[in-house]
C-alpha cells in the first residue's frame, strides 16, 4: 500500500472510532473497538494513541477504558458558534440587502482564506461574484481583511508567508503596504476593497465580535462599480458598520 492510500485508510479508521461513541456507549475499550470495526488490537491501539495525542479521545483512569475527549468539544463550539451566528444574522442581512440593494454575507477565516458561511441575494445579482462555500483569498476581501486586522501578529505574518496573490488589479501583493492596510483598518473599524478580488467589484466589511470581544466573523455587502458609487461609499460604510454592531450584542458583545 502506498503511503497516501496508507494514510487516508489511517484516517477513515480514526474517524469510525470516533463514531462508536454514543450517549449510551460513552465509553470503549480497545476490545470491544477492534471486535466492532474490525482491525487488529495493535492496529487500534496505535489509532487509538494517536487520537489521544491529538486531544480526540482520552483515557478514563478509573475504568482504563476510552472516551471523546476535548478536541472534539472545541470543534463543537466552532460549529455552535456559526449556527448562533446564522440565527442571529439572518434578519440584519435581509434589512441590509433591502436598505443597500446589493448582495450581503457573512464570511469567517480559514487558514489564508475567506469563506462565505451566509448570504442574502439582491434583486439584481451579479453572477460569480460570491456564493456559500466560496473560499477566497482573504488578503483580497474585505471580510478577509477586517477578521484578520483584529488577529494576532502571529496568524497575520502567518498569513503574509504564504505569498499575497494577485487577484485583481488593486490587490496588495507587498508585506508592508498590506501590514500598513491592516492598520489602518483596524483604526477604523471597517475595511473597504476595489478591485482587490475582482476588477469593477467592491466590498465593503465589518467585524462581527462574539461575547467576549474577539473578532469571529465578518458582514459585508458587495456589488459592482456602477451601482456602487464613490458618493454611496460613506452610506453603506455605516449601515454595514451597523449590521456589524447588531449581529455582535445579539452574540452577547456589549461595547
Amino acid at each position: 500500500m502506498g503511503k497516501d492510500n496508507y494514510l487516508i485508510t489511517s484516517v477513515k479508521n480514526g474517524l469510525r472510532i470516533l463514531r462508536l461513541f454514543s450517549i449510551s456507549e460513552p465509553e470503549l475499550g480497545i476490545t470491544e473497538i477492534s471486535n466492532r470495526i474490525g482491525l487488529n488490537k495493535s492496529t487500534v491501539h496505535r489509532l487509538i494513541k494517536t487520537l489521544e495525542k491529538e486531544g480526540f479521545i482520552e483515557k478514563n483512569q478509573k475504568t482504563r477504558k476510552y472516551q471523546l475527549g476535548l478536541s472534539l468539544l472545541n470543534l463543537s463550539g466552532i460549529i455552535s458558534i456559526h449556527t448562533e451566528i446564522y440565527q442571529e444574522a439572518l434578519p440584519i442581512l435581509e434589512s441590509l440587502v433591502n436598505q443597500l440593494g446589493e448582495a450581503a454575507h457573512i464570511a469567517v477565516l480559514e487558514g489564508t482564506n475567506t469563506v462565505y458561511l451566509h448570504k442574502v441575494q439582491c434583486k439584481h445579482p451579479v453572477r460569480l461574484l460570491s456564493h456559500v462555500g466560496k473560499n477566497n483569498p482573504c488578503s483580497c476581501t474585505s471580510s478577509g481583511k477586517v477578521i484578520l486586522a483584529f488577529q494576532s501578529e502571529e496568524v497575520i505574518e502567518n498569513v503574509i508567508s504564504q505569498g499575497l496573490p494577485h487577484c485583481g488589479p488593486n490587490s496588495i501583493t507587498d508585506p508592508m503596504q498590506f501590514r500598513n492596510n491592516l492598520r489602518e483598518v483596524r483604526q477604523k473599524g471597517y475595511a473597504i476593497c476595489i478591485d482587490e478580488l475582482h476588477e469593477g467589484v467592491i466590498s465593503i466589511a465589518a467585524p462581527i465580535r462574539d461575547y467576549s470581544g474577539e473578532v469571529v466573523a465578518a458582514v459585508s455587502v458587495v456589488g459592482p462599480k456602477q451601482r456602487i458609487r464613490s458618493n454611496d461609499i460613506p452610506r453603506f460604510v455605516e449601515q454595514v458598520c451597523q449590521a456589524g454592531q447588531e449581529i455582535s450584542s445579539l452574540l452577547g458583545y456589549c461595547d
